[in-house]
């Protein structure tokens, strides 16, 4: 059953309002705050085969397989700043807080993340622990997946894909029954479940935080 989302959803607003405290009155920086995980928590959130974390890439209308293995939801949620450079174009930064560096030099407003540990049967060279790094719009396809009737994320496996751009974005997440692997996209359900039994799911230490000090020299930069 595909579960398309057609709605034009504007991006969330960050409740992530400016405090009078000062820039220099930072906080201790904790991992805990910045990055968080699981389901509970990303739902509270207002509205990055081997050990090096790949990012999965959406191919425009193409579908993938990916089998979802985090037993507790997303296994990071966090919020993130994305800046356009002077020479480099655009990159990303793990935000601190509602009074980082980037907040309140630069006005930055950073959007909601939510990264999922996948294993990509799609991948060129075969299957690959990958991170799926979910933006609002796509959040909220996964998350009507994962409590629809077809459900959990971690039941089955699903074809993913994104048509459109911007505003006209649309992703479609199919479940896909394991015993249809080989029939409907020619790939070992026996294999396949061996492999997966062996991939852990990332950790939030996936996801690198910078300092408050780097983000410091990222808004002097950026001035």
């Amino acid at each position: 059953m595909a579960i398309n989302r057609t709605d034009e959803i504007s991006p969330e607003q960050d409740e992530f309002a400016m405090t009078s405290t000062s820039i220099t009155e930072r906080p201790v920086q904790s991992s805990s705050t910045a990055v968080q995980s699981g389901w509970d928590a990303a739902e509270k959130l207002t509205v990055s085969a081997g050990d090096f974390p790949v990012e999965f890439k959406f191919n425009e209308g193409e579908f993938q397989v990916v089998k979802f293995i985090d037993q507790n939801g997303p296994f990071a949620i966090y919020k993130q700043h994305f800046l356009q450079q002077k020479t480099t174009g655009k990159r990303s930064y793990v935000s601190l807080g509602a009074n980082d560096p980037l907040c309140v030099k630069l006005n930055s407003r950073p959007e909601d993340k939510r990264a999922f540990s996948i294993v990509n049967l799609s991948a060129a060279g075969g299957p690959q622990r990958q991170m799926l790094i979910a933006s609002p719009r796509l959040y909220k396809s996964l998350h009507a997946a994962h409590f629809s009737p077809q459900g959990p994320l971690t039941k089955n496996y699903w074809a993913i894909s994104r048509t459109g751009k911007m505003q006209t974005t649309v992703y479609h997440i199919n479940s896909v029954k394991p015993r249809d692997l080989m029939e409907d996209w020619k790939i070992n359900e026996e294999e396949v479940e061996k492999l997966i039994a062996d991939i852990k799911p990332f950790e939030r230490s996936a996801i690198k935080e910078p300092t408050w000090e780097e983000l410091e020299a990222v808004a002097a930069s950026l001035l």
